[in-house]
């Protein structure tokens, strides 16, 4: 009885692992060869006391879309996944063009973008940015949030921009002659 329980195991775990490792694979993917998309960001309070420097975010996009449904009367059920066509202005900002239908693919120069409806709205994937103990002045000049899309959709935040649409850097790398200057 008891023999057949290790192999079970083993078999179990690796099926986990290969199941977990191909979700990471499908969003290193994502995140490396998605299409980049540039959302306003709405600004909200951007630190927590028990989680550290973080910025809350918040998008015009969610924003719109929970207006429109709740105006129209017909908001959809909580859980629900919401596919909008979202276009870019001139300037690269990504701004809503409408719900897709049921199978409907996006036109040259347009995105598909899935969201998540949840009892208060509207939601994209991410509602947080963090970063290191000490960054927040330079991510408080973020004004975009710089999203890739996978073909099917799917949004994973890939970092912030400020006003000129440049991407803030995550880390900057201290120099010899400020770390020296500091000791």
């Amino acid at each position: 009885m008891m023999r057949w329980r290790l192999p079970l195991f083993i078999i179990a775990a690796l099926t986990t692992l290969l199941f977990l490792n191909g979700i990471v694979w499908r969003h290193e993917q994502t995140l490396a060869q998605g299409r980049a998309i540039l959302l306003p960001l709405r600004p909200v309070d951007p630190r927590s006391l028990m989680q550290g420097d973080y910025m809350a975010l918040d998008y015009q996009l969610t924003q719109q879309l929970t207006n429109e449904l709740v105006v129209a009367k017909a908001p959809p059920t909580p859980g629900q996944a919401l596919d909008v066509i979202l276009g870019t202005d001139v300037d690269g900002v990504a701004q809503f063009l409408r719900m897709a239908q049921a199978g409907e693919q996006p036109q040259a120069g347009e995105t598909l973008v899935r969201l998540k409806w949840e009892d208060n709205g509207a939601h994209l994937p991410s509602n947080s940015y963090f970063f290191a103990e000490g960054e927040g002045a330079r991510f408080a000049l973020a004004r975009y949030a710089i999203f890739r899309v996978a073909s099917d959709g799917t949004a994973l935040l890939a970092g912030l921009a400020d006003q000129q649409h440049q991407a803030i850097p995550d880390r900057i790398k201290k120099t010899l002659a400020t770390t020296n200057s500091k000791q």
